[in-house]
């Protein structure tokens, strides 16, 4: 299941998978340059940087395409009504 599977039924629950991947690449972009910059041979180097940079490029993708669209407050989805009986 991606993380879109969720947005039909429970929209904060997509964001909060979505927000999640997107940590999660951010921070292993973040160790693989700190590889890169230890004490690797510097073809294995370069190696590590591309695939951080690579990774940072579909966050940033990702982020791009999850942006919120505002409702306008005319949607008639805002005021659907409520069935109260218990």
């Amino acid at each position: 299941m991606g993380p879109d599977s969720f947005c039909a039924h429970c929209p904060g629950m997509g964001l909060s998978a979505r927000a999640k991947e997107l940590r999660n690449l951010l921070s292993l972009a973040v160790k693989l340059r700190q590889l890169a910059n230890g004490t690797l041979p510097e073809p294995d180097q370069a190696v590590y940087l591309l695939a951080a940079e690579a990774l940072e490029k579909r966050k940033e993708r990702l982020a791009a395409k999850s942006q919120f669209k505002r409702i306008p407050p005319t949607d008639p989805r805002l005021y659907r009504s409520v069935d109260m009986r218990v």
